[in-house]
């Protein structure tokens, strides 16, 4: 009987997710017949800059698009970037899958969410809480649990993508809360990347399927327009669980049936003029989770579902010669719905977070050898609204923040960097995040970077409220946890084709946030002693003149828990490799990466063996005229692995991950 009412809420719920796609895509048809019928945008104006060079306008678009890009890319730690051809070239299908295949990163999947993991910490269950997403600038995480979406939870597809940063380290002094252990900011394409429709249909192992609509134009009034939208569905796996095979009935002798689907909508537009920009995006991703977590009855309908949606703006001017201004907002709205089944009885909790935010950023170079930067921000976590059936909690919160920056040339070879900032938060008060740098270039190419900063990192509404009147209970008294950490960075270049990188780092964290384990009596989480983390990461890059490129890093990252303990799913040794070409001159392209990861602790203390394996991708887009196509297999050798599981997912210590599978995708241009 059960089972009926869960095939039927299946069916509709797929049914419910097509019909909205079909509005999506509905609604981009008919913008796309609009303006290309009426040609409404360019035709009407004649813009001010009409009679400048194109190389002008670029110039003046790339500046206005990348102002905030750039100076996270500025940043004297050692930034990772991983651009579209990449993502072409290896057929990337999450954000999570990009910062999996960058150095010093990894991904754990937990059959519901990507954590990312880096410089020692790689604690499955966070939420990913202490890495900033940034949107071309915008903050991405939701105000409910600080999490960020890396999964097909994100809010933008692959494909819209330009670039992606990922900056290690604490970034407070720029961004604020939250910024703890990196950021990563995703730079989002043009219209004009694009110059049409394009539509993109994809299918793959697992009964997956994929499309997606996209329609892109630079209008001759230099507004430049992109639209998308895409829609996802997967059957997903049966798992076997021998944790679950006790003999109960119940419990389909361990395995988990039709508990691994999911199916997601995205919507993205962005419409950027000469010095101002304004996107608007939304997501929903609903996934069945095969773990029973939390202790939920196994093989049942446990499923999330994540909603995420954001608007925002940006405007930038000149006030004068020595003088900029750039003024940003944003609101977002998040919503989460989980479903499960506790000794037979239905438990459902929801979460409701949303926020408005501006900000007014100030440059100006009023002195020789000097650049300085300062703000004033404020926020509005108007809503962080919890909802179980023992308990609901809504506790907003306001934010304050202020901050200045000064990079200071000291010798044509030798810049300083100092900044300061104090975030005032109106529920946990005053947090304080200095930042100093040194970059000296003893050689033409040779460049030494040494830095200190500090960061922090306040409790999430979940931390703090969350309880199940029973064994989860609230701490309100939780306090800000900080992150301390240096960096000396060794850099070789050469002719903009090669370079040679080595990073050492140590990084301590001061009463950092940790829940109490699920065996103990209860489950709270709790301020606890400080943990260290210290490493090195290498890496090597060549590009060749005829597109062919290669990549290679090895990080090795020693982290201690506040007792002296090595850290749980902190591997010791990280491999990343990526090598692509050119096939049979330029008719096709082939994309190989093999990643490493060593031995892990689990939450249960036992010790997991480490795993290698391999993708590949071959891709052509010169066989039929307009159409590109590209064919992916990951776990390209069958391997055998697993991820450390959450804490929540006892008795389960590790969770398998996916075999081989196979992603066909085909991509038409309408031109």
């Amino acid at each position: 009987m059960n089972k009926n009412r869960i095939y039927i809420k299946l069916s509709r719920k797929y049914s419910t997710a097509t019909h909205r796609l079909y509005r999506y895509i509905g609604c981009i048809l008919w913008i796309i017949f609009f303006l290309i019928s009426s040609n409404a945008l360019a035709d009407d104006k004649k813009h001010d800059l009409a009679g400048a060079s194109l190389e002008e306008l670029l110039n003046f678009e790339l500046i206005t698009a990348s102002k905030i890009a750039r100076q996270v890319s500025d940043a004297p730690s050692a930034v990772s970037i991983v651009t579209a051809d990449d993502i072409k070239a290896y057929g990337y299908r999450t954000l999570g899958e990009i910062l999996n295949s960058m150095r010093g990163l990894n991904i754990t999947y937990d059959r519901a969410y990507d954590f990312l993991g880096g410089r020692g910490f790689s604690s499955p269950g966070e939420y990913s809480g202490r890495i900033m997403l940034l949107i071309d600038g915008m903050q991405a995480n939701d105000n409910v649990y600080n999490q960020a979406y890396f999964d097909h939870s994100g809010l933008i597809d692959t494909e819209l993508i330009e670039r992606v940063e990922y900056v290690p380290g604490p970034g407070s002094v720029a961004y604020g809360n939250n910024a703890f252990f990196g950021i990563v900011n995703i730079i989002t394409k043009k219209g004009a990347d694009f110059n049409g429709a394009q539509a993109a249909v994809s299918a793959g192992s697992f009964l997956t399927g994929k499309t997606r609509l996209t329609f892109g134009k630079q209008f001759s009034n230099d507004v430049d327009l992109l639209l998308s939208a895409s829609g996802l569905t997967s059957r997903g796996q049966n798992f076997y669980f021998p944790e679950f095979d006790n003999g109960d009935p119940l419990n389909n002798n361990g395995i988990a049936r039709r508990q691994d689907g999911q199916n997601n909508q995205r919507f993205f537009a962005k419409l950027q003029g000469r010095n101002w920009l304004f996107e608007a995006g939304h997501s929903r991703r609903h996934k069945d989770i095969p773990t029973a977590p939390y202790g939920a009855d196994f093989n049942t309908h446990y499923f999330y579902t994540d909603t995420n949606k954001f608007v925002a703006g940006q405007y930038h001017i000149d006030l004068s010669d020595h003088l900029k201004l750039s003024l940003l907002t944003d609101f977002s709205d998040y919503r989460y719905h989980g479903n499960s089944l506790y000794s037979g009885e239905y438990w459902a909790d929801e979460s409701i977070g949303r926020r408005w935010g501006t900000e007014a950023k100030f440059s100006g170079n009023w002195f020789d050898f000097h650049k300085i930067i300062f703000g004033v921000a404020f926020r509005d976590d108007f809503q962080r609204k919890i909802i179980t059936p023992a308990a609901s909690s809504d506790h907003g919160r306001q934010t304050v923040s202020v901050y200045a920056q000064n990079e200071f040339t000291l010798r044509n070879n030798l810049w300083l960097n100092l900044g300061v900032r104090n975030d005032y938060f109106t529920d946990d008060g005053n947090a304080v995040s200095p930042r100093f740098a040194l970059i000296y270039e003893p050689l033409p190419e040779h460049f030494v970077r040494l830095s200190y900063s500090r960061a922090h990192r306040t409790p999430t509404a979940f931390e703090k409220f969350y309880t199940d009147g029973e064994f989860l209970l609230p701490n309100p008294n939780l306090k800000i946890e900080h992150v301390n950490a240096a960096e000396l960075v060794l850099e070789r270049r050469w002719s903009n084709q090669s370079r040679i990188l080595a990073s050492f780092y140590h990084q301590t964290t001061v009463k950092p946030i940790q829940s109490t384990p699920y065996s103990s009596d209860f489950v709270q989480y709790l301020n606890t002693n400080g943990a260290r983390a210290r490493g090195l990461e290498i890496e090597a890059e060549h590009h060749w003149r005829n597109n062919m490129r290669i990549r290679a890093s090895y990080a090795f990252q020693d982290s201690e828990d506040g007792a002296g303990n090595w850290a749980i799913n902190s591997p010791r040794h990280l491999g990343k490799f990526n090598f692509t070409a050119p096939v049979y001159g330029d008719l096709f392209r082939t994309g190989v990466e093999v990643q490493v990861v060593s031995r892990r602790k689990t939450h249960l203390g036992n010790t997991i063996g480490g795993f290698a394996i391999a993708n590949a991708t071959l891709s052509t887009n010169r066989l039929i005229p307009n159409l590109d196509i590209s064919f992916t297999i990951r776990n390209l050798f069958n391997t055998n692995y697993v991820h450390v599981a959450p804490d929540y997912n006892t008795p389960l210590s590790t969770i398998a991950q996916d075999s081989r599978n196979y992603w066909l995708q085909l991509t038409y241009e309408f031109k």
